[in-house]
């Protein structure tokens, strides 16, 4: 090889890292906005969130922000999130959201084998990842609905054996707003039930499991934002007293049979 084409490759190799640096330093830039000043969220059960395991995270989607908080406040910046691969087409975008949140391009519509090895990998070595379910952006007039959701996540769940987080945003928000909005973690789906059976009989039925807790916990968030000023505490605390009174009716209904 002459020296010619040498002094090339060292240029090329070069020029890459710098390339690589500038955009670490964009993603770290990028990732300080757009969770602080940018998309402010306030997380209830923040604490539900597993750390020492590997984790599908799934969540409604508003808008390509979402991935924000998630990413900053649950995974404490990693792991990886899948994206469409449309965002990723062009090479400054596709390089900012590499570095912004470790993004997997993924095909919509279709079998994306790459994708789902991408997937695997990072979940098979205790790592995590995110998926908007749906599959798309809601935008129905009417934010509370669920779009049908896919069946990549609890595939791959199943596959890698990992448990399945939901999380839930309240409300689409305008970026740059000066409200939070609330972003709920719900309770770990474990789907170890159906681990070892025939993909093909068991996913229409795990996906279902797993849309039903995401509308269970859709009503709760409602239930704490609206009629609980948005307070967990309060609500939590209203769940204990109406337990407590719902015990006690019991026990004096029981003891009336009794004497009866």
């Amino acid at each position: 090889m002459s020296t010619h084409t040498n002094n090339e490759t060292a240029v090329a190799v070069k020029k890459e890292k710098k390339t690589g640096l500038f955009y670490r330093i964009l993603g770290s830039i990028g990732r300080w906005l757009m969770t602080i000043v940018w998309w402010p969220t306030k997380i209830f059960y923040k604490e539900k969130f597993p750390q020492d395991k590997p984790v599908i995270c799934i969540c409604n989607h508003y808008a390509i922000e979402d991935a924000c908080a998630i990413y900053h406040q649950l995974f404490g910046f990693k792991g990886r999130i899948v994206v469409k691969s449309e965002a990723m087409d062009d090479s400054f975008v596709g390089n900012f959201l590499t570095a912004l949140c470790n993004a997997i391009s993924v095909r919509r519509g279709e079998s994306d084998i790459k994708a789902i090895k991408e997937m695997m990998k990072e979940l098979l070595a205790g790592g995590k990842i995110l998926i908007f379910p749906e599959g798309t952006r809601n935008k129905s007039k009417n934010y509370k609905e669920l779009l049908p959701f896919k069946e990549g996540p609890v595939t791959i769940a199943i596959k890698t054996k990992s448990v399945i987080v939901p999380t839930l945003y309240y409300k689409p928000l305008r970026p740059f707003g000066f409200r939070k909005n609330r972003l709920i973690v719900g309770d770990p789906i474990d789907l170890s039930a159906y681990y070892g059976k025939q993909l093909h009989d068991v996913k229409d039925e795990a996906s279902q499991l797993v849309f039903d807790k995401m509308l269970e916990l859709r009503n709760q968030l409602d239930d704490i934002m609206e009629n609980y000023g948005g307070d967990p505490k309060k609500y939590e605390q209203a769940k204990k007293e109406i337990a407590a009174k719902d015990e006690k009716t019991l026990s004096s209904e029981g003891g009336k049979v009794e004497e009866k």
